[in-house]
């Protein structure tokens, strides 16, 4: 049988195989890639509602993806390229993107 989550998680599903064994192993990696499509379906059907009922308009949206992207790319460079320990990335990488969106709001 094909096994979809070992080629998804990697060496995360050898944890969950190492974990439950060989047959629940399987069960438990494949259920959770279903989980996390199910989830993003639902999301992505009811993104229009979401957007609706929440009080965030569209600008709101953009603003939190550009500083969760911001911070993702900071991250990225101060553990890959500079070595940095992971909280350390979190928080600089954070506070660096709010001094530019702050820049931006602020002084522009």
């Amino acid at each position: 049988m094909f096994d979809l989550a070992s080629a998804v998680f990697g060496d995360f599903q050898d944890s969950i195989v190492a974990t439950f064994g060989d047959s629940l192993g399987w069960v438990v990696g494949h259920a959770l890639i279903v989980g996390t499509v199910a989830l993003l379906w639902f999301t992505w059907t009811g993104r229009n509602h979401i957007r609706k009922e929440s009080g965030w308009d569209n600008s709101t949206l953009l603003d939190m993806a550009t500083v969760t992207a911001l911070t993702l790319a900071q991250y990225a460079v101060y553990t890959g390229t500079l070595g940095y320990p992971i909280g350390a990335s979190l928080g600089v990488a954070f506070a660096g993107t709010m001094f530019v969106r702050w820049c931006v709001n602020v002084l522009n």
